[in-house]
């Protein structure tokens, strides 16, 4: 009878060990995060290494321009809002009425004659990425 028990107690051992056996829990995969805030103009990615990798967010581009309209001659200040993109960044901006083209961020340009004209913007980045944009002049 003692040899009995000794076996139901082994096999109740076992019982108890084996739900338990594999590695000592769960497996540990390596993870991948990526975090993106709207006022950032990168993504951050943490990979399995442990190390960051910085990506640099899209590069979006919005023409403006002041005043929208006036009377001729009309001194229009206009201005490139971009967010994201990899430095440095090149600008276009084509006025529309046939005269030259900038590459200022933020030119003036005067408008001679009366007439409705289509100002627009293209920004490119070091990596090859580019947006565009474009406001309406109106000049009497």
């Amino acid at each position: 009878m003692t040899r009995v028990l000794a076996a139901s107690a082994t096999l109740a051992l076992l019982l108890l060990v084996l739900p338990g056996c594999g590695g000592g829990g769960p497996s540990q995969a390596p993870t991948t995060a990526t975090t993106v805030a709207p006022a950032q103009a990168a993504t951050s990615t943490t990979l399995a290494t442990g190390k960051a990798e910085e990506e640099a967010a899209p590069l979006l581009a919005w023409a403006d321009g002041t005043p929208e309209e006036g009377q001729a001659p009309l001194v229009v200040e206009f201005k490139a809002d971009v967010e994201g993109g990899t430095p440095p960044l090149k600008y276009s901006w084509k006025f529309g009425d046939e005269t030259g083209d900038s590459s200022d961020p933020n030119p003036k340009h005067t408008y001679a004659k009366a007439g409705k004209y289509r100002a627009d913007l293209s920004v490119t980045d070091s990596a090859g990425d580019s947006d565009t944009d474009y406001i309406e002049i109106e000049v009497r």
